[in-house]
């Protein structure tokens, strides 16, 4: 596990860039960026590096032209410890964009010293169970919790069959889908997603209806996905959390905190 040094874990976070399927994806020296366009408008730029910060405004603008001519009306930026210059958290409010979210890099070690699986621990959750997707209708029920747990946009057809599509690649490649549904009885509370990567694990999406949290509903789907990942070959389990919500949860039952990533949204 002395492999896992800092900077190969933040090179595992960004091997992990969300990109949606239904995405155009351009990538430079200076950054990575998808942009869906429509009614279901996100364009998320990752790994943005200036290396002359006088260059900034001028940068960006053309970063504004490239997002606009793709259709795309606005960015959101990821800032991590890697971005540059190192004051572009500060930077940005200059030129218009605005914080929007906080949050952390936490690491869990699924492997012991000894090699064998290890695991975090959580309460058990009365009457909750996790299971995998495995059908069109359990996956239907994922996405109709996405707005209701995150206040995301309800993706058009479009969008929603190029999801619908990803889902089933997945399954026919390894069959496991990557996608996690918490039930109370029969009813979805809450969902997750996990892609496994070799010895690299990634939480991402985990979420609960606010008619069920504190119940130790979260706990179990991270739980349930470790578990997998750990089965399959993981050594590592990353997720990006945030800093009021989740990442306090996961601290206390043993997540190790890397360093912030940080999300900057203009609007045109």
């Amino acid at each position: 596990m002395a492999r896992w040094t800092a900077d190969r874990i933040w090179e595992a976070v960004e091997e992990g860039r969300w990109i949606p399927p239904s995405a155009t994806r351009v990538t430079t020296e200076e950054y990575d960026l998808a942009v869906t366009p429509g009614s279901y408008a996100l364009t998320y730029v990752y790994g943005f590096r200036v290396a002359d910060p006088t260059r900034l405004g001028e940068r960006l603008t053309a970063l504004r032209q490239r997002v606009e001519s793709l259709g795309g009306n606005g960015a959101r930026i990821q800032l991590t410890p890697r971005s540059r210059p190192i004051d572009l958290a500060g930077r940005l409010e200059q030129y218009g964009y605005r914080p929007i979210e906080e949050a952390e890099v936490l690491v869990w070690r699924l492997v012991d010293d000894q090699g064998g699986p290890r695991l975090p621990q959580f309460p058990d959750a009365d009457g909750v169970s996790v299971r995998e997707l495995e059908s069109d209708a359990e996956y239907d029920q994922f996405i109709e919790l996405g707005p209701a747990i995150f206040g995301d946009p309800v993706p058009p057809p479009e969008a929603r069959a190029r999801f619908l599509s990803e889902f089933h690649r997945q399954l026919l490649e390894d069959g496991h889908s990557g996608r996690f549904l918490a039930y109370h009885t029969t009813t979805p509370i809450g969902r997750a997603g996990l892609e496994v990567a070799g010895p690299v694990a990634r939480l991402w999406g985990t979420g609960v209806l606010a008619d069920y949290r504190r119940r130790g509903v979260y706990g179990a789907l991270v739980w349930v996905r470790c578990d997998s990942a750990v089965r399959r070959g993981a050594e590592i389990a990353l997720v990006t959390a945030r800093v009021g919500t989740s990442g306090p949860i996961l601290k206390r039952h043993g997540f190790e905190p890397m360093g912030p990533v940080r999300i900057f949204e203009a609007r045109w």
